[in-house]
């Protein structure tokens, strides 16, 4: 792993949310699409027959194009993989030192330009990129020790 790897993460991280919101939107229209019809078969207000054995959920869930299966299992996870990769991507940064962390998280996971970073850590501009450089180098060897970040393969939807 290398220093621009490392930022490629952290300035990934920004964007891991819209993209676990994004997964979830799909899922939900294919909840939509495929399993809101259950509801309406199991409640549609006629009486059964005493001995009528209805399997509407089953039926339901047997008509489900296989390849549409297997979609809502890549998108669940993925999902599972990107909150995982939030996670670690934290882990990693709360072990840096204090000043370290704080400009790391100022500029890569707030967002915050280099003069706002300098302003509310009082430190110059200058002081402030030596400090990200320090950390990332440090990074480098944090992230290439966890096993989940340097597997991790930033996929760019279906």
């Amino acid at each position: 792993m290398d220093k621009c790897r490392v930022i490629e993460i952290l300035e990934f991280y920004k964007e891991i949310d819209g993209e676990i919101a994004l997964y979830r939107r799909i899922l939900h229209d294919y909840e939509i699409q495929y399993y809101h019809t259950i509801g309406e078969m199991a409640n549609d207000g006629q009486p059964k027959g005493q001995y009528h054995i209805s399997r509407p959920v089953e039926n339901a869930v047997m008509n489900i194009p296989d390849y549409v299966r297997e979609d809502i299992e890549d998108y669940e996870k993925e999902v599972r993989d990107l909150q995982k990769l939030k996670g670690q991507i934290l882990q990693e940064i709360s072990r840096l030192r204090l000043k370290e962390k704080t400009i790391v998280f100022d500029y890569y996971i707030y967002g915050m330009k280099w003069e706002q970073v300098a302003e509310r850590n009082h430190y110059s501009d200058r002081q402030c990129k030596n400090i990200r450089d320090a950390a990332v180098d440090k990074l480098v060897e944090k992230f290439q020790n966890n096993a989940f970040i340097r597997e991790f393969k930033k996929t760019n939807g279906k």
